[in-house]
């Protein structure tokens, strides 16, 4: 018999994936982002729903059982194609390279006929008594359910690295783009990664531990109340997230993989690897001089660095420069990303300020550009090795 508070949890699990989907669903057509995400929380649900069906629904759970069991397999494809839609640069749409993600849904089907070919005492046996039945289909089904497992858990392993890779890169990608990142930078997706990822290393502690000792360490209660709260947190946020990269022109996050690797560090980014990645740019140095003094006489004259909603597309449009040719000069000429080019000229405005002592450190982040007081800490002492009250204690020594 089901714990009644899981049965509840899991109900109420069920109910905000429903509400969630149809939201998601109806945004698709603006932008196709959503539908992975509507995919992986309409799988979630399909599997959370074993409880109250295996309660509730006893008779439809053999056909439960066969279909579901597919649907495990479509939770790593999904949620890939959701991070790689909201890091990408344009539009997002399912292609047949993407076929490839969901080959392991194809074997998963295959296992959910022999599940329907099992006769309905055997499923009852197996399934629902937890007890071993006599059938020529069970060992074969064991050991293929068995093999379909790890295999999941290696796949599970391997989207965990990419989608790793892909924020690590999409991040890089930011700096080129914007002068602030705040909201872009996707934190809460390795929150939520790495939630998920305690709670799935809990729930084998548990089994280990309730198999060897029978010490529960990590409850049925828990584990639904954890799975709510992420899959609540994950629709929420996915709801409110769109794609920063796009209608901003940036480079393709396909064709700067390469790019962003070598990028060890400014030095190397000044150096050989910065010549390999604009190899095909038709951009001379004489120009990339002339367009690093144009730009510099621009944030002096101008000041577009107080614009903390500057990007590299406005400032490409105010200067009437290829976006690509500014990004080059930045890299190449001076050695930085526009992130770090823009926010070099408001920690230069600000100091002035710290120094005088006449306002907050809150307002004169905000007066020079920057969104946050702690993106202007963070910046600052990057850029001065030290934090700015021990800025303004030193130069009031001096």
């Amino acid at each position: 018999m089901t714990d009644p508070i899981v049965l509840v949890l899991t109900i109420i699990m069920v109910g905000q994936i429903s509400l969630s989907v149809p939201l998601l669903v109806s945004r698709c057509h603006a932008n196709a982002t959503f539908m992975p995400l509507a995919v992986f929380l309409l799988a979630c649900g399909l599997l959370a729903m074993n409880s109250i069906v295996a309660t509730l629904f006893e008779s439809a759970y053999l056909i439960y059982t066969a279909w579901v069991f597919p649907t495990l397999f479509v939770l790593c494809p999904s949620l890939w194609f959701y991070i790689e839609g909201i890091t990408s640069n344009t539009p997002w749409k399912f292609t047949k390279k993407h076929a490839v993600h969901g080959v392991l849904v194809i074997p998963a089907l295959v296992v959910s006929v022999m599940i329907l070919m099992l006769p309905s005492d055997v499923h009852r046996a197996i399934f629902i008594d937890d007890v071993t039945a006599n059938h020529p289909l069970v060992g074969t089904l064991f050991t293929s359910m068995l093999i379909m497992m790890v295999l999941w858990l290696l796949h599970c392993v391997y989207t965990l690295y990419c989608i790793v890779r892909r924020l690590s890169d999409y991040r890089k990608e930011l700096k080129n783009v914007f002068s602030n990142n705040e909201n872009k930078e996707l934190k809460w997706i390795n929150w939520l990664l790495f939630s998920a990822l305690c709670v799935w290393l809990f729930s084998l502690t548990t089994l280990f531990a309730s198999s060897l000792f029978n010490n529960v360490l990590f409850n049925a209660r828990v584990e639904v109340l954890l799975s709510l709260l992420l899959l609540w947190s994950l629709a929420h946020f996915g709801l409110q997230q769109q794609p920063a990269l796009i209608g901003e022109n940036a480079f393709l996050l396909g064709d700067a993989k390469t790019e962003i690797k070598d990028q060890q560090s400014q030095k190397q980014h000044n150096g050989i690897n910065c010549q390999q990645k604009y190899q095909r740019s038709a951009l001379s140095q004489a120009q990339s001089a002339r367009i690093a003094e144009k730009i510099n006489a621009v944030m002096e004259n101008e000041q577009l660095y107080l614009d903390s909603s500057l990007s590299l597309q406005k400032l490409a449009k105010h200067t009437a420069i290829s976006p690509n040719y500014i990004s080059q000069t930045l890299n190449e000429t001076l050695g930085l990303n526009f992130f770090d080019y823009v926010n070099q000229w408001r920690i230069e405005a600000a100091k002035p300020h710290i120094i005088a002592n006449q306002s907050s450190v809150l307002d004169i982040a905000l007066a020079a550009g920057f969104n946050a007081r702690s993106s202007f800490y963070k910046a600052f002492k990057q850029q001065t090795g030290v934090t700015p009250s021990e800025f303004r204690k030193q130069n009031a020594i001096a």
